[in-house]
C-alpha cells in the first residue's frame, strides 16, 4: 500500500492535545510544528477470493463486495483531526468526519509503569497487540459529520475506525447502513496509518522514543518472560479464597460473535464441551496482514495450561488513584501439574451486566494487558477512558510471577458478567485467541470459602 503526502503550511505554537477527558488529567503539549503535513493513505478492499474465511460473510450487506473507497486523509485541526474518505466511484460522496481524537488509539505507557522498563514494554506491547475498534453512531455520528453521506446508494448510519493488533500501522475502516432497524456493514477497507504521524503521536503521548518499542509493535517481536511487579499497579488490601463451579465440561452458547467465528476453529474438529480445547493441539485461524482471518496459517496454542482450575482468590485492592478495586486470581494447572496464574483487576465488579449463562456473549470482554482500551467501544467511552490512568489489567504469569504471552498461549482475555439471580456470583469465561471460541467457564462466588452459599 502506498502513501501520498499532501503538504500545507501550518504553524502551531504550544498546540494542546488533551490526552484524557477528566479535568485533572495531564494535558499533552505538542511542540511547535512548522510545515506540518496532511497525509493520505490508500484504502484497499479484500474480495471473497482474497478473504474466504471472513466471519462477516453470513451477516454483511449484499453490497459489501462491490463498495470501494480510494483513500483516507488525516488533517490536523487544533487538538483533533479531520478525516476525508475519498470514493473510488465519483458518483459516491466524499465522506468527511470532523473533530476526531486519535490519541486514545495510541498505545500508552501507564503512569504507574513509568520508571519500570519491563512493565513499560509489556504495557505498550499488549495495547498494540490487542484490537481497538471504535464506532460513531447516533448523535455521535451526527456531530462528527457535516451532513449525511451516501456511498454506493446507501446512507451511512455508522462508521468504525480500528487499530488492529498486527502492527502499529495496520488500521481498518467500516461503513454501516440501516437494514430493518439494524446496522449492517457494507464497506470494509484496510490502510497503512501514516508512519510519521503515528510516530509523532506516540512520542507526544509517551514522552519516549518510538524506536525503543518499534521492533515489538511493528514486527511483533516477543518480549522476554521476566518478573512483572504488579505492586506498581495496585496494593492488595485484603484477599480470600472463594468457591467456584467449573463448567468446562459444558458447551458455550453459539450466539453472536461466537457463532460467526466458528469457521475459525481448526482443531479440535469435533467438540462438545470447552474442555475439548484444553490441549496444546488446539488450532485457530490466525490473523494475517493486513488484517484478516486465515485458516491456511493455523495459530498454535498452549491451551493445555487450562486443564484444571485449582483455586480462585478474590482480592480488594487500592489503585494508584487511591480507589478500591476488585481483582481475581485464578490458578490453573496442566495435566502434569505446571501452574499458570491468570490475574485481572482494577475493576468494579458491581457494574458488570447481570446475565444468564445463555446470554453470556453479551457480557463484557476484556483484553490482556495493562491500561488497555476494550476491543470494541463507542467513541464517547473511548474518549473518556484514559489509558494513562486506566486501572484495568489482565495478565498471565507462571508460578514464579514471570509474564507469559497470552497470544502465544491462546487466550485473549476474560468475558465477564454477574449472575442473573445472585449478585455475589461472577461468571468468568475464557476468550480464546482472537475470541473465536470460549474455552473455559467458571462460576465464582465472591464470598469467603467458609461462607459458601446454598446455590453453590
Amino acid at each position: 500500500m502506498k502513501l501520498s503526502i499532501i503538504n500545507f503550511s501550518l504553524f502551531v505554537s504550544a498546540l494542546l492535545l488533551s490526552s484524557c477527558s477528566s479535568e485533572n488529567k495531564e494535558v499533552i503539549t505538542l511542540n511547535e510544528i512548522v510545515n506540518h503535513i496532511a497525509v493520505s493513505a490508500e484504502l484497499i478492499e479484500l474480495s471473497d477470493t482474497d478473504y474466504p474465511d471472513n466471519p462477516d460473510i453470513t451477516i454483511r450487506h449484499e453490497k459489501y463486495t462491490n463498495t470501494a473507497m480510494k483513500s483516507i486523509t488525516f488533517t490536523q485541526d487544533g487538538r483533533a483531526f479531520n478525516l476525508t474518505i475519498s470514493p473510488e466511484n465519483t458518483a459516491d460522496d466524499t465522506v468527511v468526519m470532523n473533530d476526531i481524537h486519535l490519541m486514545e488509539f495510541i498505545p500508552s505507557i501507564p503512569r504507574c509503569a513509568k520508571g519500570d522498563d519491563y512493565m513499560t514494554l509489556i504495557s505498550v506491547v499488549n495495547q498494540e497487540w490487542n484490537r481497538n475498534q471504535v464506532k460513531w453512531t447516533g448523535n455521535a455520528l451526527t456531530n462528527a459529520l457535516p451532513k449525511n453521506f451516501t456511498v454506493n446508494g446507501e446512507l451511512i448510519t455508522r462508521i468504525d475506525l480500528a487499530r488492529n493488533c498486527l502492527s502499529s500501522y495496520l488500521w481498518e475502516l467500516f461503513f454501516y447502513c440501516n437494514v430493518n432497524g439494524k446496522d449492517q456493514v457494507f464497506y470494509h477497507g484496510w490502510f497503512d496509518f501514516p508512519k510519521q504521524l503515528y510516530k509523532d503521536l506516540f512520542e507526544e503521548r509517551n514522552h519516549d522514543k518510538f524506536e525503543k518499542f518499534a521492533q515489538h509493535m511493528v514486527d511483533w517481536k516477543d518480549p522476554k518472560n521476566e518478573s512483572l511487579n504488579l505492586d506498581l499497579i495496585r496494593k492488595v488490601n485484603e484477599s480470600h479464597e472463594v468457591n467456584f463451579i467449573n463448567h468446562d465440561n459444558e458447551m458455550y452458547p453459539l450466539h453472536g460473535e461466537r457463532k460467526k467465528k466458528e469457521i475459525a476453529i481448526i482443531y479440535p474438529t469435533r467438540y462438545s464441551k470447552m474442555a475439548d480445547f484444553h490441549t496444546d493441539s488446539a488450532l485457530f485461524a490466525t490473523f494475517s496482514s493486513p488484517g484478516f482471518y486465515n485458516r491456511k496459517d493455523p495459530r498454535t496454542t498452549e491451551l493445555g495450561r487450562f486443564y484444571s482450575l485449582e483455586n480462585v482468590e478474590y482480592r480488594k485492592t487500592i489503585g494508584t488513584e487511591s480507589k478500591i478495586h476488585d481483582e481475581l486470581k485464578l490458578v490453573f494447572s496442566r495435566e502434569n501439574g505446571e501452574e499458570t496464574q491468570f490475574i485481572f483487576g482494577g475493576m468494579d465488579f458491581s457494574k458488570l451486566p447481570k446475565l444468564t449463562t445463555e446470554e453470556c456473549n453479551s457480557g463484557n470482554p476484556y483484553p490482556m494487558g495493562i491500561g488497555n482500551h476494550p476491543f470494541y467501544e463507542d467513541c464517547e467511552s473511548h474518549e473518556k477512558l484514559c489509558s494513562l490512568d486506566n486501572p484495568y489489567f489482565g495478565v498471565l504469569l507462571n508460578k514464579d510471577g514471570n509474564w507469559l504471552d497470552s497470544h502465544k498461549i491462546g487466550i485473549d482475555g476474560p468475558l465477564l458478567h454477574l449472575d442473573k439471580e445472585n449478585p455475589n456470583v461472577i461468571h468468568v469465561w475464557l476468550l480464546s485467541f482472537e475470541r473465536h471460541a470460549l474455552v473455559g467457564h467458571y462460576e465464582i462466588n465472591l464470598a469467603k470459602a467458609s461462607e459458601k452459599t446454598a446455590t453453590l
